[in-house]
């Protein structure tokens, strides 16, 4: 590393934050990673990590804080946001119709997910939503489903015999149905949601009812046809395992 290189206020616009703030500190400068002394704040060159060799020295060299690295993986080249602005522009999914609807973004997995939990494929469907989705509200649900309230009621009612959700009141939900497991309940302006939703969201709950991620707000970090496929590879894995 570069030792002792003050960082100018005009370079800190091409650097993401993954442990802390610059505040015109003293950092020592790697190229791809620009840390603080004394402190430690953390910062990475995006653009410069786009070579898989170059980011798996950079976990590397930062074994300690590889969590909060990862958390910015999506933002990088090759990375889920690029892939889901490719995902727009594919066409892979009809116009009108959304991609948080998981019988028009993958409706392979949605059969496959049918004929597992025995249910017909708009049980299934809401199964994905209910275990992928960060806001899957009956609101939501209904808008992205085009279905009427009693479409999401039966929907419910076939998902529930299952025994793959649980039924539950829960403040600010905006839904009845659960994964079973741990509750976390964020605050405002995100909305509650089941702990095992925030790993795959990067996301770690903070004090203040501040969120540390990707973005400020809980959303997907990779197109939801792959959030989908490692929502269910997750649950189908817990449901075995019977936890």
């Amino acid at each position: 590393m570069e030792a002792g290189r003050v960082v100018a206020p005009d370079e800190t616009g091409g650097l993401v934050p993954f442990g802390g703030s610059l505040d015109g500190a003293t950092a020592y400068d790697s190229g791809p990673l620009v840390v603080c002394a004394p402190g430690g704040a953390s910062f990475l060159r995006p653009a410069a990590v786009a070579d898989p060799e170059v980011w798996r020295q950079v976990r590397e060299e930062v074994t300690d804080l590889a969590e909060e690295l990862d958390r910015v993986a999506p933002l990088l080249a090759g990375g889920g946001l690029e892939r889901m602005m490719r995902r727009a522009r594919s066409g892979a999914v009809p116009s009108g119709a959304y991609e948080a609807d998981p019988r028009q973004s993958c409706p392979e997995l949605v059969a496959r997910v049918a004929g597992e939990l025995g249910t017909g494929e708009d049980a299934a469907a809401l199964y994905l939503q209910v275990a992928t989705l960060a806001a899957p509200t009956d609101r939501n649900v209904r808008r992205w489903n085009g279905w009427s309230a009693g479409q999401l009621a039966q929907a419910r009612a076939d998902l529930l015999a299952t025994g793959a959700v649980v039924e539950a009141k829960r403040s600010r939900a905006g839904r009845p149905v659960f994964l079973p497991g741990e509750w976390t309940d964020l605050k405002a302006p995100h909305l509650p949601l089941e702990t095992a939703k925030l790993a795959q969201h990067r996301v770690r709950p903070m004090r203040r009812n501040e969120i540390q991620g990707p973005f400020v707000r809980v959303l997907p970090i990779a197109p939801l046809h792959e959030m989908f496929a490692t929502a269910w590879e997750r649950t189908s894995g817990e449901r075995e395992s019977g936890r």
